[in-house]
């Protein structure tokens, strides 16, 4: 070990050096191999029969296909030298917090839900017991449930504790950071229990990736699971999702179930991917930052103390927000999600504030370079209809703040005069 303040910066951009490497003209930056079929090798014992006749039809000015050195890949469906390369970048960073005894196993698909729906068809649970904010999530869990009635399904708000008779058997997936709130659960605590009843834990940590927090650093987190989509991907350009274990027969296993399956990375995600992460602390620590102070502007703006703006937002949730336990600084010790949630007075004014701000993209997702804001209600009717989801991008925290405030008195005058306009109606 070196006595590097910021290890993670070196180890993604040169984690995956030597892993399915082009020697043959040695780019720095891993060429996009879009091929579905690999040339195979040649079988060993045949191998000085089929040279010499090789040889002997290219000297007669024929063709022939033998290889050179041998060749592990196959098949697209199976893997490719970019999805090889990706995977030891991501392992190397979900295994890089401080005590790691060495690199994590990483699993990377064709979307957040595909990984996550992989989780739960290799762990097979008896009963899946869920603390969840994502209705995405909550919609692949039904179809998972679909065909398996004898899979009991228990659903807990953010403050219930686990079932008294969790055991053998069980699945407990949760996310933390919850979204769209960011509440934070104590990894710690949870992973503590769950083990000692020996069930399974998986942990959605798409809204706060390493290097924010390290859910596998708790001995009790069987996998993560993250949408790459997201931070990971980082430039709003990819599908992709990602299950990281410390136990590589499980990464074995679900390698070999994702080909039977059917939902591998591409090949060209895989290398966007790949090409995001290089950066990924550099952004997401960025992103964080101005998500808390911003956050502690909207709540100025919440208390009335920002001029111009008063009863205009009615509340803000972010992690960083209020008291910060001895358990939440350890857990976040990299920083709080870039991710916000900020209720409008209004339902109208909720809707309209999305489209009113020139900083940022009335639209779903989180986790890119730009800002993003969205009516959540519009695509979870389970949220508040004057909430508003906030993903911080990487634009600077006075330029946020002067673009809400102007979009916020807009939305205020529309709602206003969208109120007046239904009382003559």
């Amino acid at each position: 070990m070196t006595s590097s303040t910021d290890p993670l910066r070196t180890l993604l951009v040169h984690a995956d050096a030597g892993v399915a490497d082009c020697r043959d003209t040695a780019p720095v930056t891993l060429p996009i191999a879009m091929s579905s079929t690999f040339t195979q090798r040649v079988p060993a014992d045949l191998a000085p029969l089929i040279a010499r006749h090789v040889e002997a039809a290219a000297a007669a000015g024929g063709h022939g296909h033998a290889e050179g050195e041998e060749n592990e890949y196959i098949y697209s469906r199976m893997t490719t030298p970019v999805v090889t390369r990706v995977e030891a970048v991501l392992g190397a960073l979900e295994g890089g917090y401080p005590g790691s005894t060495g690199p994590a196993h990483a699993v990377v698909y064709a979307s957040g839900l595909a990984a996550l729906f992989a989780v739960m068809h290799h762990y097979t649970p008896r009963r899946i017991v869920t603390q969840l904010g994502y209705h995405g999530t909550f919609a692949g869990l039904r179809e998972y449930l679909r065909n398996r009635p004898g899979c009991v399904h228990v659903a807990l708000s953010p403050t219930d504790t686990l079932p008294a008779d969790l055991g053998a058997g069980d699945l407990v997936l949760l996310e933390s950071p919850l979204n769209p709130y960011g509440d934070v659960t104590d990894l710690a605590s949870v992973s503590s229990s769950v083990r000692a009843a020996g069930a399974r834990l998986v942990v959605d940590a798409t809204l706060a990736p390493p290097p924010l927090q390290f859910c596998l650093s708790f001995p009790g987190v069987d996998a993560v699971v993250h949408s790459a989509t997201k931070f990971y991907g980082g430039h709003s350009d990819i599908l992709g999702g990602v299950v990281a274990t410390r136990d590589a027969a499980t990464a074995r296993a679900l390698r070999g179930e994702r080909t039977v399956v059917g939902s591998t990375l591409g090949s060209l995600e895989a290398w966007l991917l790949l090409r995001s992460l290089r950066t990924l602390t550099l952004r997401v620590r960025a992103q964080a930052a101005t998500a808390a102070k911003l956050a502690r502007w909207f709540a100025k703006v919440v208390d009335g103390e920002v001029p111009g703006l008063e009863g205009t937002l009615a509340r803000v949730r972010h992690a960083s927000l209020g008291p910060q336990p001895e358990w939440v600084k350890r857990q976040m010790a990299g920083g709080h999600s870039p991710v916000l949630a900020v209720e409008l007075a209004s339902r109208d004014a909720a809707r309209a504030v999305p489209h009113l701000l020139h900083l940022a993209r009335p639209a779903t997702s989180l986790g890119g370079v730009e800002t993003l804001a969205e009516w959540r209600f519009q695509h979870d009717p389970t949220m508040p209809e004057t909430l508003v989801r906030v993903s911080v991008g990487l634009e600077d925290v006075e330029d946020l703040k002067a673009d809400w405030t102007r979009a916020l008195v807009a939305a205020k005058q529309i709602a206003e005069e969208a109120a007046a306009m239904a009382a003559k109606a």
